[in-house]
């Protein structure tokens, strides 16, 4: 039987990542290697929390910076 983990508050932690407003890069990378491997977009939203436009334009800002390498 797996042992239960809890998050120290809870209510803190839900703040803290409802006001977010930037990523790292590491995450961002992370997430587009999710959609690379061939997971959905609704899938890679609903699994990182990241809105669709918002992994719309991370897609596009990689294709672009991919050109101008």
């Amino acid at each position: 039987m797996r042992k239960r983990i809890s998050v120290d508050e809870p209510d803190r932690l839900e703040r803290f990542m409802n006001n977010r407003n930037s990523y790292s890069d590491d995450f961002k990378c992370l997430t587009l290697k999710l959609i690379h491997s061939g997971q959905s977009l609704e899938e890679v939203s609903i699994f990182t929390g990241i809105s669709l436009p918002t992994l719309y334009e991370w897609i596009e800002d990689w294709n672009k910076k991919k050109r101008g390498a």
